[in-house]
């Protein structure tokens, strides 16, 4: 299994701390931590709130803050490259490697299309993709800038947080320890956990590698 951690910045430690309700959430983060996995610096053991990219069998991106983590499906191709540090991320159909102005459009043309606007026809919202790639002055392919905004639409984010929760214990109903599993609010449910786990534990429940983990009353 290869692993990337990096620190998180000031500002995804903000989106990260705040509650997860819908895909939108999810593509956001998913945004803003790329640049960090490209660019950042590399931290074999962070101090602080992080990001964790694994990949091999199963490719997933893990946030670790002080009393949760969780994690959900990292949707794009990871390459790593001799001389490299930081892993090399593309679009397995397009080729399209995600980072510096191609990441920029796909992120404003995500926002402006599919986040603060409604009910536009395929007309406008091609005219309006036409306008972002005028911006960033890039190639005039919106085709494949579809293929990749489709694709963050329809993936399946296998979403599962671990949260240790004073604020709001309740018994059994909810736990102090608990994974919450999904996150719309019609389809989240919680499984309490006997103890507090660890982000290594918390990564290894979901390592398709090792052995299972059971339920136990």
């Amino acid at each position: 299994m290869k692993e990337f951690k990096v620190e998180m910045t000031r500002r995804l430690v903000e989106l990260a701390s705040n509650p997860i309700r819908t895909k939108n959430n999810i593509i956001i983060l998913l945004l803003e931590a790329i640049p960090l996995l490209t660019y950042g610096e590399p931290s074999g053991r962070p101090t602080k709130e992080h990001v964790i990219l694994r990949f091999d069998k199963m490719q997933r991106l893990f946030f670790v803050l002080e009393d949760k983590y969780f994690s959900f499906k990292f949707p794009f191709n990871i390459d790593t490259r001799e001389q490299q540090i930081n892993p090399v991320i593309y679009d397995s159909v397009t080729e399209l490697e995600i980072n510096g102005k191609n990441l920029a459009a796909i992120k404003l043309a995500y926002e402006e299309i599919f986040v603060e606007t409604e009910n536009q026809g395929i007309l406008e919202l091609d005219s309006e993709l036409l306008h972002i790639m005028e911006i960033f002055e890039m190639e005039p392919n919106k085709d494949h800038l579809w293929v990749i905004l489709k694709n963050l639409l329809k993936f399946e984010s296998g979403y599962l947080r671990y949260d240790y929760d004073e604020k709001h214990e309740n018994g059994r109903l909810h736990p102090l320890n608990h994974l919450d599993i999904n996150y719309s609010s019609g389809n989240t449910f919680k499984i309490g956990v006997n103890c507090r786990i660890s982000s290594e534990m918390f990564i290894d429940i979901l390592n398709i590698n090792t052995n299972s983990y059971y339920i136990s009353e």
